[in-house]
């Protein structure tokens, strides 16, 4: 074979091979294309049956959150304000994990908040599977094993912010967990967008989660606080979140509990102490009268002043304020309604 025949040989073999790979590449490319295509159409198919990090379960309608807090939170402006604000500004545009930390005596609505909250959020409300609910007396009741919670916690929260990065978790009777549990949320409550575990070699988008603390803490110093302006002649409606926030923090870092002496304090990662104000008189009127009426009944007055004398009002020398706040009110209705309708039946 001379020298043009070898060169002509070399080239056929050159446009084989150049074909060959142009016809691998393409069937690569279009395995691809299929496996993709695949994928979101299974995707989308699941989701038609299953729970989904999507718009069509994750609904954040804040106006229908809105609804339900002026229609059925009673006596809270300031929470109310403060909480729909946050919400807003942290879905439109936020640089971290949205922090509250709902502070006030009980029966002052701070889970009846967060029940509007995930039902306005989530489709599913709190039965979704990105809301996660922990309580402090039930699920951490032992400081001795504060190293194997701290663990447990890390390991739920890097799971489902993995799982959907628009998770929920909130923490009730925060004091009563023991000291330095919540030390270990710090860098998921921090201005970083992703949070890489120092156990594991993923990281977790963590900006858009929302985290939500519920505590009696700063009670006393709220109270007392309200108390004086109230003696100083300042409507309760002129108040605003200044008035009390500092106070909360202050008092929920020194009082004990999981806040106690807390890095969730210290580093500044929480974006709002909220206020629960205690509830006066006429709030707990106003939580009577929905009682009955989802009952069926529409009260008399009467029937008003009944459910009032079952709750004690305090502190002395005033008692402003209902003790239990609107806590206790469900069952004290429930009664009075079956007794009035079976003195209706005994008359008929």
């Amino acid at each position: 074979m001379n020298l043009i025949d070898c060169i002509l040989a070399s080239l056929l073999v050159l446009t084989f091979l150049a074909s060959a790979e142009c016809e691998f590449i393409t069937f690569g490319i279009g395995a691809s294309i299929l496996s993709t295509a695949s994928y979101y159409a299974y995707e989308k198919y699941k989701c038609m049956y299953m729970e989904c990090c999507t718009n069509e379960y994750i609904l954040a309608d804040l106006d229908r959150l809105e609804y339900k807090l002026t229609s059925k939170l009673f006596g809270q402006k300031i929470a109310h304000e403060t909480i729909i604000n946050a919400l807003r500004g942290h879905l439109h545009n936020s640089p971290k994990a949205l922090v509250m930390s709902f502070h006030g005596t009980p029966g002052t609505g701070k889970n009846y908040v967060i029940e509007m909250i995930a039902k306005s959020f989530y489709k599913n409300g709190v039965k979704s599977q990105y809301f996660y609910f922990f309580n402090g007396r039930n699920e951490f009741p032992l400081q001795r094993k504060v190293d194997e919670y701290k663990d447990k916690l890390y390991k739920i929260i890097s799971d489902g912010l993995q799982k959907c990065e628009r998770s929920m978790f909130v923490f009730d009777e925060v004091d009563k967990m023991p000291e330095g549990l919540l030390d270990m949320l710090v860098p998921f409550l921090d201005y970083n967008s992703y949070h890489k575990s120092t156990k594991h070699s993923e990281s977790v988008s963590q900006n858009k989660a929302i985290f939500i603390f519920l505590s009696n803490t700063g009670s006393t110093q709220i109270v007392k606080h309200l108390t004086n302006l109230w003696e100083k002649g300042k409507k309760r409606e002129n108040m605003r979140l200044q008035d009390f926030e500092k106070l909360i923090s202050d008092g929920a870092f020194n009082e004990k509990g999981g806040f106690h002496h807390s890095d969730t304090i210290q580093t500044s990662v929480i974006d709002h102490y909220v206020p629960f104000l205690p509830l006066e008189e006429v709030h707990v009127r106003k939580c009577l009268s929905r009682a009955f009426m989802e009952r069926g009944v529409t009260p008399t007055e009467e029937m008003i002043e009944e459910a009032l004398s079952y709750l004690t009002f305090g502190p002395e020398p005033h008692n402003l304020y209902s003790m239990a706040g609107c806590k206790r009110i469900d069952q004290k209705v429930a009664a009075i309604v079956h007794r009035k309708q079976k003195e209706l039946k005994t008359i008929d």
